[in-house]
């Protein structure tokens, strides 16, 4: 017995360094050893879905410091790292201060209601996974809640509007580039700020609505009129910016601050205006004169929760 017990001393040092291995391997990564100014990729479940996202720290990043979280969506066909690819993102996050996570949507399409694609068609549900990115990325990095933004581009936009509709507290603030509301109702006690980009001769998202492809696609004046509703504006339309290049607008008496702008690109097609141009022979001209991202990010960061 005595000579078993001594085998067993003699191997608990092997044994315990097993088990650190093995804990270590089965453990999640800890974005707080992440190098700053770095991206690292991540998966976790949301509901029964294995789901994957990017993640962006800038250089600055202080895990004392709790930094704003922007969550990116790309669009149809699209994926977290081209998303990053296009808007240039990762860029102003280290001049404004931003952690930003790029999700992927599952068959790389975004469930918004009524588009698109397979998660539209199996009933995805891409608004819980937004919540739980959230958390996710917030158990990894250390985020300030009250600054936490959605933007998105095409299907992706259509996203960030369902979010603000079916989870209103889940982004303080959203911003949808070339994509409108495609939720039959909606829901929401409370408003959220909102920015609406979008170029006026896009093929896919008409400015001034109509069918894409069978589905109905509503115009701005649709969306902003929903928007000013949802988040109690009372006041009429005001001049923004108005140039040879771009038109924004917004809406006066907005409860709470709850903004809500939109801004229209003169001959840009379905793109994201001053990032990296799509296939324009199909979608349309682009433009190096506006900056969507950021418009985005300088928008965001006047809204806190």
């Amino acid at each position: 017995m005595t000579a078993t017990f001594h085998r067993g001393l003699r191997r608990a040092p092997l044994l315990l360094v097993t088990m650190l291995l093995l804990g270590a391997c089965m453990s999640s990564p800890d974005v707080q050893a992440q190098q700053p100014g770095t991206t690292s990729e991540h998966e976790f479940r949301s509901g029964l879905l294995k789901r994957s996202y990017r993640l962006y720290v800038p250089r600055g990043y202080d895990k004392g410091k709790p930094m704003p979280l922007l969550v990116a969506l790309h669009g149809g066909l699209g994926t977290g790292k081209a998303m990053a690819d296009v808007s240039g993102f990762d860029r102003i996050a280290e001049s404004r201060g931003l952690i930003v996570a790029y999700p992927d949507g599952l068959g790389r399409a975004w469930n918004a209601g009524s588009c698109c694609g397979k998660p539209m068609k199996n009933g995805v549900d891409d608004v819980g996974f937004m919540k739980n990115l959230v958390d996710d990325v917030a158990g990894k990095v250390s985020i300030d809640r009250s600054r936490v933004y959605g933007a998105g581009f095409s299907n992706g936009a259509m996203l960030v509007h369902r979010v603000a509709c079916e989870a209103p507290g889940t982004f303080t603030a959203i911003a949808a580039v070339a994509g409108g509301i495609m939720v039959d109702k909606c829901t929401a006690s409370k408003g959220t700020p909102t920015l609406l980009i979008q170029g006026r001769d896009d093929p896919r998202i008409p400015w001034d609505g109509g069918e894409f492809e069978g589905n109905y696609r509503p115009s701005i004046a649709e969306i902003v009129s929903t928007l000013g509703k949802r988040n109690r504006c009372s006041g009429g339309e005001t001049v923004v910016t108005e140039n040879d290049t771009v038109s924004c607008r917004k809406l006066g008496g907005c409860a709470n601050g709850d903004d809500v702008q939109w801004c229209g690109l003169k001959g840009v097609g379905h793109q994201w205006p001053g990032g990296r141009t799509l296939l324009p022979g199909l979608l349309g001209k682009n433009t190096d004169r506006y900056n969507a991202s950021l418009q985005i990010v300088d928008f965001f960061l006047q809204h806190k929760r």
